[in-house]
């Protein structure tokens, strides 16, 4: 066998290797594609039972502060509904004593006026 030869026949070893070579990491790189692909599918049917069975809380849950939200705004507007009808009751009361007594709420809001206008400029100072 001549040099020639030998180098041809080592180059031809030397590619075959490198097919065998490349060949290896392309088996392998596509396995882990499978295998990150695989992995990936039960991450996401992990997820989304994950998510079947949490949602019937979250539903139980946005159905509790649905009602809370609703019985407060209830209780707020019943609030605001007494506090009217209290302030009502006190303005019909004052205006019928005002009416009844003229000259003593005269002479109260006078007295109110005074101290206050001495609370004021007491302030002030």
């Amino acid at each position: 066998m001549n040099t020639h030869q030998a180098v041809d026949k080592i180059a031809d070893s030397a590619q075959n290797a490198t097919d065998k070579v490349a060949d290896k990491a392309e088996r392998t790189v596509e396995s882990a594609r499978l295998y990150a692909n695989e992995a990936l599918d039960k991450a996401d049917a992990k997820v989304r039972s994950l998510r079947e069975d949490v949602q019937p809380a979250i539903d139980a849950v946005s159905a509790r502060v649905h009602d809370m939200a609703a019985r407060g705004k209830a209780a707020a507007a019943e609030t605001s509904a007494q506090a009217r009808d209290k302030l009502h009751d006190v303005t019909d009361r004052t205006s019928a004593y005002v009416s009844e007594q003229p000259l003593k709420s005269m002479a109260m809001a006078a007295a109110a006026g005074a101290a206050l206008a001495l609370l004021m400029g007491r302030r002030r100072r």
